[in-house]
């Protein structure tokens, strides 16, 4: 089991290295000799885990997604959000590109999305993930419904692709423009766009 789990914590080791290289020089000018030298092992580790660069992308972009899981989870632990607006604002804002970490993994994501063009294994990977995180604002916008937060009609699932969508061109824009999308008014908007789709307008 030990050995296993070292196993498990070296490709671990190797992902956040591809992930610190691809920040750094690009996807295209990644090496794998690149992301051994960031990891700190030698080239022939690195292949022993990941026979081809193709491979090891398709890791780090796996490995990059469950990052992403995992803060969504963590959301879950203890008490929660009070609501189901707070919830949907909470997770929609650990999607954002607001602190270091997030910032390395989403430049690494807009590197990544060409890629999912011409390989079908990451295109996959990137549609499953695209499709968990719809589901997941979906049964929050149910629950929004059911608990009488969000107007009668709504319909959820097309709101929840509406939102990740939304998300995704904040990211873009916070990344690449800047100005007004730095990450003051990018959290205002997000707060905005939130507040619109559970504020009924009978009530207003």
């Amino acid at each position: 089991m030990a050995r296993t789990a070292d196993h498990d914590e070296r490709r671990r080791q190797v992902a956040r290295a591809l992930l610190r290289s691809v920040g750094r020089r690009g996807l295209a000018r990644t090496t794998l000799a690149d992301v051994a030298d960031e990891a700190g092992v030698s080239v022939g580790l690195v292949q022993s885990y990941f026979r081809t660069k193709s491979q090891l992308l398709r890791f780090g972009v796996e490995y990059m997604y469950k990052q992403g899981e995992a803060r969504l989870l963590a959301l879950a632990a203890g008490e929660g959000p009070a609501t189901v607006r707070e919830w949907v604002l909470r997770a929609a804002e650990t999607l954002l590109p607001l602190d270091d970490e997030r910032r390395l993994e989403l430049t690494v994501w807009l590197e990544f999305l060409p890629a999912t063009m011409a390989d079908a294994e990451m295109s996959r990977l990137h549609r499953a993930t695209t499709r968990q995180l719809v589901d997941a604002f979906e049964q929050a916008f149910g629950e929004g419904l059911r608990a009488g937060e969000l107007p009668p009609g709504t319909g959820a699932r097309a709101e929840a692709a509406a939102l990740v969508a939304f998300v995704d061109g904040l990211t873009v824009h916070h990344l690449v423009t800047g100005g007004d999308f730095a990450e003051a008014p990018v959290l205002a908007s997000l707060t905005t766009y939130v507040d619109r789709l559970f504020t009924d307008p009978e009530s207003s």
